[in-house]
């Protein structure tokens, strides 16, 4: 509801917060978590004293919590993705006034009835509950436990005591033991809670009082928005009702549609609804922002909500494609407040059919086999059944879960982790990994080095005199990495330093992180480090991997010097990536989204949505784009410029990236600043660029290729590395055209050696391949492969001829009885032409086996056959060849008339007894 959110971020402007806009739902510079799961969570540098210039704050922020998917649907408490107001105090107002802001909100501004509002405050705040009875709220302030009204960010560090204030929905919604203030039940629901961050907890427990008190609140938007449209729960306001209205008119009514048992229960069908409109709007959201369905952390949590869904759907009697439908409607939703997602509609719609078909695709298969399962009435399944529905069918193992809840069947959770264990074991590879760049001991080296910065100066030079402000150390411990605080790096550790200004640029943005070195700053020759790469694992701290060639220590000036050719190559990528952005949404339109880049001093990688791949004429286009850029010499200017020309300007930006109220705006233009309008590109970004487009001198797509569904990668280089690629493969055409001749040789040589004849050669005019023009070397080696296709079939054909004739002459017949043997030993026969034989054998014998073998290179593969009148008699072909294969130590298998197996070398005499010994009557 707009209204809501302008009010409450109106209100408290006009009580001298600052307004501030939601962060992305990926936090920035805070790998500790998945997604932003509070308002709190962008404040954080200002409640720990890391950042300043802000006294009061408001935002409704984007939030995500995977912890609730499970129970989204059977509360009317637990939802995904919610918008969260909040209003917070660094060291300004406190109690009082957070208190009478709260009251003063809820019922002059929201319209609440102040009858039905409850206050409670932690049990020992006796300062906190005087406030609100001072208020003369209707009911007296509830003392509750610490274990709902005190707060704390972890074992040690900033804590206090909360106040909440619930709603009373009625008596209708409970009446039992549960539904009281601070119960479990669903008649009072907490819509605000209300934090006084006063103490910071010690390691022994003790609540040592801060030196600035802090104020931190939030309230669910989705839950006041209830209560003020007068609802009975969040997903029947405004915020889903769209929702779930569009998927009624894609589903249709469930009830014409079901017969029997199989029909839902109309509880079934209230719980698919709300899944459907909750996991919807925060599939749409997770997606807006570049998310893409996948296997792994945020990508997993997308895929499960998309799959989760279309489950509920297919219960609902959805049998096709409909989440797709329903992303107009949840978009119109936050049209007001996050217009940006407009432009980002097509993208999250191919996203969200194409994941949903391809579940559609394997989840048929997977309900047969878990309907199979249960059929007998289980009381248990087990976890290598639970785990092969996944790995084999894809089908969720989540939602198998749900399934047998449903069912009354338990499952078997160890069994589980067994079966991933185990496949995991199946599937892993040893590879060296290199350290990671870790938050934590940052942040432990921010606390006892308050005011710790490292300011980025790279953008203007390569070279900077600094000195050292922190370090860190690595070592291993019981075979794991751990990085350390320490005062300093002998020759030869590696670790991570932090300079008081640094020209390296710390990976972001896709770009890598800068290379180079620290030196002596007396003399010039000496380096003190190899700097191996720059990351920022803060926001307010740049860090660099180095390997130590002469003592390191805190406070040491030195010289901090870039690399200046990897800088520069990489800075022509960077551009070129700028370049090809806008060459796609020039060919294919302006629906293409960045969704990945990944850009260094050799090469680039660029990542969009489009549903399906480009043709050679679309590629060609896009590249001739680029290079026209190119060729046309355009300066490239960088300029920090307020936010709101973003939307003047039609700024390119990547959906979900937060740049600040003064973005850094990359414009590539005839006229530049003077005539922004004019331009080829203007995007959003951090990275470093050429001075001009011409510097760059190149481009070349190298590939084209699907990263996930509705994802498409480009692969290019650009500059001198495209002359190093051109170098490079070049030589791979001249090493294939010298493989290709002594293939074309050891053909003939073996058709030679079949046929017995003088193989008559049609290769004339071939140049050296060391030495001719590329161009002959490309057109020849073309001809070599085509003719050496040919000679591959020629020879199979004259094997199987001289085999055949072979197989006339050189087999052995033996009579067991009423029955024949017939065996024969061959070289270097392929199987297919050994079962020709033992096919053509069978019918000569009437009734018999057949037993053949090959041998080749040390190893000896064979064929067993048997007569059609035996098989049934006793003689299976399969028992015969496993009993071959383990005398030789071998494998082998098959059918009861047909069965194959092969391994080392073997006595034949000795396995043709075996086979004789097992085909007699």
């Amino acid at each position: 509801m707009s209204d809501l959110r302008e009010k409450f971020l109106t209100y408290f402007d006009r009580k001298a917060h600052h307004v501030t806009a939601s962060s992305p739902l990926v936090p920035e510079g805070d790998p500790s978590l998945l997604f932003t799961a509070a308002g709190m969570v962008p404040f954080k540098p200002y409640f720990l004293g890391q950042k300043s210039g802000i006294d009061r704050a408001t935002s409704c922020q984007k939030c995500f919590r995977t912890t609730d998917i499970d129970r989204v649907g059977q509360t009317i408490r637990h939802l995904t993705f919610f918008e969260m107001l909040g209003n917070f105090s660094f060291g300004d107002y406190f109690k009082e006034d957070a208190i009478a802001f709260c009251w003063d909100f809820l019922t002059n501004q929201a319209g609440l009835d102040p009858a039905r509002l409850h206050p409670t405050v932690f049990e020992e705040d006796a300062e906190a509950e005087t406030l609100w009875n001072k208020l003369g709220v209707p009911h007296k302030a509830v003392r509750l436990g610490a274990d709902t009204n005190f707060w704390a960010m972890g074992p040690t560090g900033p804590c206090g005591p909360c106040s909440e204030v619930y709603y009373d929905l009625g008596p209708e919604f409970g009446s039992g033991p549960n539904d009281v203030v601070g119960g479990d039940g669903d008649r009072f629901l907490e819509i605000w809670n209300l934090v006084f961050m006063q103490f910071d907890r010690q390691p022994g427990g003790a609540l040592k009082p801060l030196p600035k008190k802090n104020i931190d609140t939030g309230m669910g938007l989705e839950r006041l928005t209830m209560v003020v449209e007068g609802k009975a729960s969040p997903f029947q306001t405004s915020l889903f009702d769209p929702i779930r209205k569009a998927a009624a008119d894609a589903i249709g009514i469930p009830a014409p549609d079901f017969k029997g048992a199989s029909a839902p229960s109309e509880a079934e069908v209230v719980m698919a609804y709300r899944i459907i409109s909750d996991h919807v709007r925060a599939a749409v959201m997770l997606s807006s922002e570049g998310i893409i369905p996948s296997n792994v952390e945020r990508g997993y949590v997308l895929r499960r909500l998309i799959r989760r869904a279309s489950r509920y759907g297919r219960l609902l009697g959805a049998k096709d494609p409909f989440l797709h439908l329903l992303v107009g409607p949840a978009l119109s939703i936050f049209a007001k407040q996050y217009p940006e997602l407009a432009a980002a509609r097509d993208q999250v719609s191919e996203t969200l059919k194409a994941e949903e078909s391809r579940f559609l695709e394997t989840l048929e298969a997977g309900e047969r086999e878990l309907q199979e399962l249960l059929s007998s009435g289980p009381k248990y399944l087990p976890g290598k059944a639970v785990f092969k529905l996944y790995d084999t069918y894809g089908f969720p193992i989540e939602l198998t879960k749900e399934i047998c809840a449903r069912h009354g069947v338990a499952i078997d959770e160890a069994g589980i982790s067994e079966a991933q264990e185990a496949a995991r074991a199946v599937s892993k590879t040893e590879r060296a990994v290199a350290p990671e760049l870790r938050a934590t001991p940052y942040r432990a080296v921010l606390n006892e080095t308050p005011g710790l910065r490292c300011e980025f100066s790279g953008y203007k030079k390569l070279e900077e005199l600094t000195k050292v402000v922190a370090i860190l150390k690595y070592a291993k411990a019981d075979g794991a990495l751990r990085i350390e605080a320490a005062k300093e790096l002998a020759p030869g550790d590696e670790g991570e330093v932090v300079l008081l200004r640094t020209p390296f640029y710390p990976e972001g943005g896709g770009q890598t992180g800068d290379l180079g070195a620290f030196i002596d700053d007396v003399s010039d020759e000496r380096m003190l480090a190899e700097v191996l790469d720059t990351q920022r694992p803060l926001p307010e701290v740049i860090a660099h991997r180095v390997t130590a060639r002469r003592t390191l220590r805190i406070g040491m000036r030195l010289r901090a010097r870039v690399a200046m050719q990897s800088r520069r190559t990489t800075a022509y990528h960077h551009t070129a990536t700028h370049l090809l952005n806008e060459a796609l949404r020039r060919v294919l339109g302006t629906n293409v989204r960045q969704a990945g880049s990944f850009v260094s001093s050799d090469r680039l990688r660029f990542d969009f949505t489009h549903p399906k791949p480009l043709s050679a004429a679309e590629l060609s286009t896009v590249e001739s784009l680029v290079n026209e850029a190119i060729a046309a010499d355009l300066p490239v200017e960088a300029m920090e410029r307020p936010a709101e020309d973003v939307k003047a300007f039609g700024a390119v930006m990547l959906l979900g990236e937060k740049y600040g109220d003064k973005p850094r705006f990359i414009l590539i233009g005839k006229k530049g600043w003077e005539d922004p309008m004019d331009r080829f590109s203007l995007e959003l970004c951090g990275g470093t660029h050429v001075a001009r487009t011409g510097e760059i001198q190149s481009f070349k797509v190298v590939k084209e290729s699907s990263v996930a569904s509705g994802i498409r990668r480009i692969e290019a280089v650009a500059g001198p590395a495209l002359e190093e690629l051109a170098k490079r493969e070049e030589a791979e055409v001249r090493a294939a055209l010298s493989g290709a001749i002594f293939r074309f040789i050891e053909l003939t040589s073996k058709i030679q050696s079949v046929t017995g004849k003088p193989y008559k050669s049609v290769l004339t005019d071939i140049p050296d391949p060391d030495s001719a023009p590329i161009d002959a070397v490309r057109r020849h080696l073309g001809e070599l492969k085509e003719l050496e296709k040919s000679l591959e079939a020629q020879l199979s054909q004259y094997k199987r001829e001289a085999l055949l004739q072979q197989a006339e002459h050189g087999r052995v017949t033996l009579d067991l009885g009423d029955r024949k043997l017939a065996v024969q030993k061959f070289d270097a026969a392929e199987p297919q032409t050994l079962r020709e034989i033992s096919d053509r054998l069978k019918r000569e014998l009437g009734s018999g086996v057949v037993f053949l073998g090959s041998f080749d290179a040390h190893k000896l593969s064979f064929v067993v056959a048997v007569t059609q009148d035996l098989v049934g008699s006793g003689i299976h072909a399969g028992n015969i060849a496993k009993a071959i294969a383990q005398l030789q130590g071998g494998k082998a298998g098959g059918r009861p008339d047909f069965a194959q197996g092969g391994g080392p070398d073997y006595d034949w005499d000795e396995l043709v007894n075996k086979v004789k010994e097992l085909s007699k009557p």
